[in-house]
């Protein structure tokens, strides 16, 4: 086809976007290609699609996506995100520089991208172990969306870690006053009020964690917290009730 009609291929596209949201791959993939017949440089229809296969962990078909993406529309902010996203899942140590890059690139072309700053705060965090740069894409983050409970969780994990524990507390108290069934930030408000000599509101909220755990049917997670409480309160009298756990949700599973 010689004529491009960017009309037809975004009427197309959004109905393939349809069929995704009902999980109707075949469909999907039928009204992309009729996408790209009608606008072959449809560069949204090689992203949406490299995220799919990034949900199926076929990360290196992602990335090429990506990288088509990219040459058809080399300003698409999303595009780079979820390349360094992808990158991140098979690349070495040392190329870990241009998953950073990635986000960085996205960031530059969209400052609003709460995710792109997620994602590379995460690569701080996690990756290279820069809390520093971590934190402050946390801050940004929540600059822009200040009820991201995410950042909460992970700026509080960072503060803990570097012993700030009274900012590791306000920020899953505060955390918790968005989702008050945050597991997870129980479990570490529980290990900061530890830490802090509060060993009755220590026990509280790793129960509570525990509890919440349990009701998701997260074992490891509840295994997990368990040995927590069993480090912190060495009495038996205190944890005895928690084993049996995982026989518990393996009931509930049935």
């Amino acid at each position: 086809m010689e004529d491009i009609d960017v009309e037809q291929g975004q009427l197309w596209y959004d109905k393939g976007m349809e069929h995704l949201k009902s999980g109707n791959l075949s469909g999907v993939m039928e009204c992309f290609r009729n996408a790209l017949y009608f606008y072959p440089n449809f560069a949204e229809v090689h992203n949406t699609i490299g995220m799919i296969q990034f949900q199926i962990e076929k990360y290196e078909n992602a990335i090429q996506l990506f990288d088509n993406a990219l040459a058809m529309n080399p300003n698409f902010a999303e595009a780079y995100n979820n390349r360094g996203l992808a990158r991140s899942k098979i690349c070495h140590k040392s190329e870990y520089s241009e998953v950073i890059e990635d986000y960085t690139k996205a960031i530059a072309l969209n400052p609003n991208l709460v995710q792109a700053y997620l994602n590379r705060a995460y690569t701080y965090k996690n990756l290279t172990d820069d809390n520093l740069a971590a934190i402050e894409d946390y801050n940004h983050v929540l600059s822009l969306e200040p009820n991201c409970l995410l950042a909460y969780i992970s700026r509080g994990s960072i503060y803990f870690l570097s012993g700030e524990l009274e900012k590791s507390l306000f920020d899953l108290e505060k955390a918790l006053s968005l989702d008050a069934d945050c597991a997870e930030a129980y479990c570490g408000r529980g290990t900061v009020r530890f830490h802090l000599g509060d060993l009755e509101g220590a026990r509280k909220d790793l129960f509570k964690a525990f509890n919440l755990y349990e009701t998701q049917g997260n074992m490891i997670y509840c295994t997990f917290t368990r040995s927590l409480i069993m480090e912190f309160f060495r009495d038996y009298e205190v944890y005895k009730d928690l084993f049996g756990v995982e026989s518990r949700i393996v009931k509930s599973k049935k």
